[in-house]
């Protein structure tokens, strides 16, 4: 009885799987040129980008629509330490975090 259950569920995690892959979409702003939006904008405010470093870029989704989300964390830590920016697939930029936190 505990054999079929086990593969029962099984079976269903697997086709949830498959169905959740289905609708995955790729990304329609490549990653290099989410970094090259995200970097000249914040190399375009008074906020000294020389004292960071990008940590992590993870593609995620929002109500908004899909984006990379770019985490950067100060080289020593300050009263800022991380700074985020959602880059979106039509080139939006949003920042917050850091001094952009409000």
């Amino acid at each position: 009885m505990k054999n079929k259950r086990t593969t029962g569920f099984l079976c269903g995690l697997l086709i949830l799987l498959t169905v959740c892959a289905a609708f995955a979409q790729a990304p329609g702003l490549p990653l290099e040129k989410a970094i090259e939006i995200a970097q000249k904008a914040l190399t375009a405010t008074t906020v000294p980008m020389e004292n960071y470093y990008l940590f992590s870029v993870i593609l995620t989704n929002s109500s908004k629509g899909q984006y990379w989300y770019h985490t950067y964390r100060a080289i020593r830590p300050s009263e800022y330490n991380e700074i985020f920016a959602k880059v979106f697939m039509d080139g939006s930029l949003e920042l917050s975090g850091g001094p952009f936190a409000g």
